[in-house]
């Protein structure tokens, strides 16, 4: 089973918005070498925070990601090491190798 720790420094490849359906996806390369791609696919996405700043300076990996539920939804926070944190308002998530 995977988990939002098992992200800690794996590289964040890229992420896609589904307009009409409302789907977030986000790609991560694992940091072992040969590990699966893992796939995180979120549901009923309605907002979507994207800042890419580097107040902390350029990486592409992830320090930390949660998920905190409140209200019927769901905060998804991932942190990327360059200080960026990628925030999502959504109603359900799964996370699985591609």
């Amino acid at each position: 089973m995977i988990s939002l720790k098992d992200l800690h420094d794996a590289t964040l490849v890229n992420l896609e918005v589904d307009w009409a359906s409302g789907d977030l996806r986000f790609k991560f390369r694992p940091s072992m070498m040969g590990s699966p791609t893992i796939c995180l696919v979120a549901h009923g996405l309605t907002l979507l925070r994207c800042p890419r700043e580097y107040p902390w300076g350029r990486s592409v990996s992830v320090n930390t990601a949660r998920a905190e539920k409140a209200d019927g939804e769901m905060l998804l926070s991932v942190e990327m090491q360059s200080g960026d944190v990628i925030e999502a308002k959504i109603r359900e998530m799964s996370l699985a190798f591609a």
